[in-house]
């Protein structure tokens, strides 16, 4: 069964963030705004690309869409980033229907509709960890194709006013990693999903047992400004509020505790909890960012 996973990076379509930019002079201000692109480029180095480039099985395919129009240094830096990894198919279009989009993809892991397929779903902010592949394998053999997988144990790593802070987190049918089983003849995949949504309407299978996902809260998640880049304590989303309040650790001031640092050890053998933080806190430097990556400046 074959397993293809799907990223949009700042991709200008019919999306939800496509609902507030409908044009292209829209995308340019906010999609592709300056500040934005630095940081969403450092995650995706950071963060996303090691844990793709990390898995434990290495036959899926991970799809990127992406923008024609998206301005040359950000395809050009995308495309040079992605080279080397041999699972990341970049798939650039100036088409803003992401279904229409995906359409040949999804005939395509199925064979042409004649074979189930497992697609999964990734923010170019997050990362899963290092088996993912290997354990939504032996997932899909547990779920009748139509169904779905959510693997809700992970960690949440978040910029707290300048300062990065990691928890451990479990999330029933988080965007990050979900999965859908396509029946042979089925056109779906996981941008269709409405997460918990879906899950009152089809049979899934979930596993919080273990640490599936990196989930990044930071200072440019969406389009809208970008003046201030940090949160202070006082305008906490809540989010954060009930993370830090709900953590000992963290509610006296510490920046993560022995849980998070275990399921990081665990997930990403490859970094450390230390070196997710900085790159977190780095988001809070839009400038400096797109000074070290050569990127055009805010």
């Amino acid at each position: 069964m074959k397993i293809y996973g799907h990223c949009r990076f700042s991709y200008f379509g019919i999306t939800d963030t496509g609902r507030a930019i409908r044009t292209l002079e829209d995308a340019g201000r906010l999609l592709w705004n300056p500040a934005r692109m630095a940081v969403r480029f450092h995650l995706f180095e950071q963060i996303l690309l090691p844990s793709i480039r990390h898995q434990t099985d290495p036959d899926f395919t991970f799809v990127i869409v992406a923008t024609n129009e998206m301005p040359a240094p950000y395809r050009e830096r995308l495309a040079a980033l992605t080279a080397d990894v041999p699972a990341v198919r970049v798939l650039m279009t100036s088409d803003r229907d992401l279904g229409g989009v995906l359409r040949p993809v999804v005939a395509e892991a199925s064979r042409d509709h004649t074979a189930p397929a497992v697609h999964f779903r990734l923010d170019d902010d997050d990362a899963v960890c290092t088996s993912y592949v290997e354990r939504l394998r032996g997932a899909a053999l547990r779920v009748d194709p139509g169904g779905m997988i959510s693997f809700s144990g992970g960690v949440l790593g978040f910029l707290d006013g300048a300062v990065a802070r990691h928890s451990g987190h479990i999330h029933s049918y988080i965007a990050i990693g979900l999965a859908v089983v396509n029946e042979p003849l089925s056109r779906m995949h996981p941008y269709r999903m409405r997460h918990a949504r879906y899950a009152n309407v089809v049979p899934s299978y979930m596993d919080p047992t273990f640490p599936a996902f990196h989930y990044t809260l930071h200072s440019t998640n969406n389009t809208s400004g970008y003046e201030q880049t940090i949160q202070t304590a006082g305008d906490r989303t809540t989010r954060i509020t009930r993370t830090v309040e709900g953590t000992p650790e963290l509610a006296a001031g510490g920046v993560t505790t022995p849980d998070a640092e275990q399921r990081i050890a665990e997930a990403f053998p490859y970094t450390t909890g230390a070196a997710l933080r900085a790159a977190i806190e780095d988001t809070a430097r839009p400038l400096e960012l797109a000074e070290r990556l050569d990127l055009p400046r805010p």
